[in-house]
């Protein structure tokens, strides 16, 4: 049963530090400053894997429709994002812990544990993929079945030891990285255009590379991955909201993140693999793995399958080093997002308080899985899949929270066991989504499912699957 907030302190053992509310509302004795949570969103934005799109980006379609595609996903991730983000500070609860409550019920809850957990996971992995293939560029190493057990293991040892201890441990781990994180990028920078003859305006005015498609399709793919992307953030913010003391704090979370995200990331992005591609071209050559006449192919190629590389050719095996404990932030950070979603889905299933050490293990393991099962090579079809799932569920959650429920409070000891109403309404939301896009009758899926949903969810909860039976959550 979920107990409500109280004010008075509790027993604050290694075994509640571990669990760190994953089920139950966050005390108002454990809220938080939004500027003390706002380093949190900020290491999830500033990774490998944010470089790495930023340069898949800037490939479909340039680096000034890159940031024209960021600051237009930013604007609609920061509106949804603030309101669903303000539902768990009111209720102290997880991103995929609040649908219970609101959209999907208990049992329903299971269909936005497993999405979100599949994706949070999935960009662990990819995470893990690049400092891997970082890892044997700058060592110069095989891939072979040693070299994955060894890197793979000693990465899976580390966020499982610097993720166990909760929120406080977590921000303190993100809050030094992401100032060493964008150091080291300072320093890239002025490396890259004091030794290059490229200038700033050439890599923020840089054409698109790829050919194939039309521009117009390339640029609503951007928006997809974008969108996708946004839809993580907005759970991953509500996570770290349930904390927050107030409205205001709940807005500077989520302002942080997609200022992080999609404009400072796809900025970096440019200013690091761009800017740095003829560095990156010419360190190939001398060293036997490109020819003059490929450089330039295979630096891009590089840029979107291997940013780690990059650290390497530019700042040596000193920064190669400094940005493997960069990264370690936000690989902490997957994993205790991961291991929340993993901790309501094993709720949800079996009835029994989850030991969150034990799902932080799990998470760690579905990571090894799908990074055997190539899921950083279809990052991109990924990424917009799920993202229709969850913007869907956010926005059926916010219509139930904001239009349905009015605002009022739920009880802490009943839920329904299936919110009909809400799952119809999110499957069918994601599949005409998913078909519109597809069809390219109308290509941004994520923003479709979330239109579907807040117009469907309360004309069907309120006419046709009205609440029903409550059951103990």
């Amino acid at each position: 049963m979920l107990e409500r907030t109280t004010s008075e302190p509790q027993e604050d053992g290694v075994r509640h530090t571990i669990d760190d509310n994953s089920l139950t509302p966050v005390p108002e004795h454990e809220r938080k400053s939004g500027w003390y949570l706002s380093w949190l969103p900020a290491g999830v934005a500033t990774s490998l894997l944010q470089l790495t799109l930023a340069g898949t980006i800037t490939a479909l379609v340039g680096s000034i429709l890159g940031l024209l595609a960021g600051v237009l996903a930013a604007v609609f991730v920061l509106t949804i994002g603030w309101l669903f983000g303000n539902i768990a500070r009111v209720e102290g609860l997880s991103g995929t812990v609040l649908p219970r409550f609101y959209g999907l019920g208990l049992r329903g809850s299971a269909i936005s544990s497993l999405a979100f957990a599949i994706m949070i996971i999935g960009f662990c992995a990819s995470e893990n993929v690049l400092l891997y293939n970082g890892t044997l560029f700058a060592l110069g190493w095989q891939d072979t079945t040693g070299a994955r057990v060894l890197i793979y293991g000693v990465l899976t040892v580390l966020w499982v030891a610097l993720s166990m201890f909760g929120i406080k441990v977590v921000t303190r781990t993100s809050s030094a990285l992401v100032i060493v994180f964008l150091l080291l990028l300072a320093y890239m920078v002025f490396r890259i255009y004091d030794t290059s003859d490229v200038t700033l305006n050439e890599a923020f005015t840089r054409a698109a590379t790829v050919a194939t498609g039309s521009g117009a399709s390339r640029f609503f793919e951007v928006v997809g991955i974008l969108g996708g992307q946004g839809a993580a953030l907005i759970l991953v913010n509500a996570d770290y909201t349930r904390y927050a003391r107030s409205r205001s704090s709940v807005g500077g979370v989520n302002l942080v993140g997609v200022i992080m995200l999609d404009i400072v990331g796809i900025a970096l992005g440019i200013l690091v693999l761009t800017g740095g591609s003829t560095l990156a071209g010419d360190y190939l050559v001398a060293h036997g793995q490109a020819t003059p006449a490929t450089a330039a192919a295979d630096a891009a190629v590089l840029a979107t399958t291997n940013t780690g590389a990059y650290f390497v050719i530019v700042s040596g095996m000193v920064g190669f080093a400094l940005m493997y404990v960069a990264q370690a932030k936000v690989q902490v950070l997957n994993v205790y997002s991961g291991s929340l979603a993993l901790s309501n889905l094993w709720h949800v299933l079996t009835g029994r308080h989850p030991n969150r050490f034990v799902m932080i293990l799990l998470a760690n393991a579905v990571c090894l899985l799908l990074i055997a099962a190539g899921v950083f090579n279809h990052l991109s079809g990924f990424i917009s899949v799920l993202g229709m799932i969850m913007m869907g569920i956010i926005a059926t959650a916010i219509a139930d929270y904001y239009l349905v429920s009015t605002r009022e409070p739920r009880d802490p000891g009943a839920v329904e066991p299936v919110n009909w109403a809400g799952v119809v309404t999110v499957a069918v939301s994601s599949v005409v989504a998913y078909v519109l896009s597809e069809t390219g009758a109308f290509p941004f899926g994520f923003l479709s499912a979330t239109v579907l949903c807040l117009i469907l969810y309360p004309i069907v909860r309120t006419s046709v699957l009205k609440p029903r039976a409550v059951a103990h959550a």
